[in-house]
């Protein structure tokens, strides 16, 4: 049978990825793979909120010698940010959605 429109193409999705503590031959964390990537972006983007304020925290916590370090940290959170935004945006537009996040 000849379709008329064809199927659209699968989200992409995650694949299992080891992290952290390696505990003799295995991790301790593992990202489960099947997760929407869309979906793993916006909790990035989430994970990147909290460690921003940590950051700025740190920086507003510290003495004058390691406050541009800390400060330092926290532009390059938002610069990760930015792009993790930027990607979810971007899958938003290939799929034919607008998503917010």
């Amino acid at each position: 049978m000849i379709r008329s429109t064809p199927h659209p193409p699968n989200p992409p999705v995650t694949q299992s990825i080891p992290f952290g503590a390696n505990c003799g031959n295995q991790s301790l964390f593992t990202v489960q793979s099947g997760i929407k990537v869309e979906d793993a972006l916006v909790l990035v983007s989430e994970y990147l909120s909290c460690a921003a304020a940590t950051a700025y925290e740190s920086a507003d916590n510290t003495s004058s010698e390691f406050r541009p370090l800390a400060r330092s940290v926290v532009h390059q959170i938002e610069a990760a940010r930015a792009l993790v935004e930027a990607s979810i945006a971007g899958l938003g537009d290939a799929s034919g959605e607008v998503r917010s996040a």
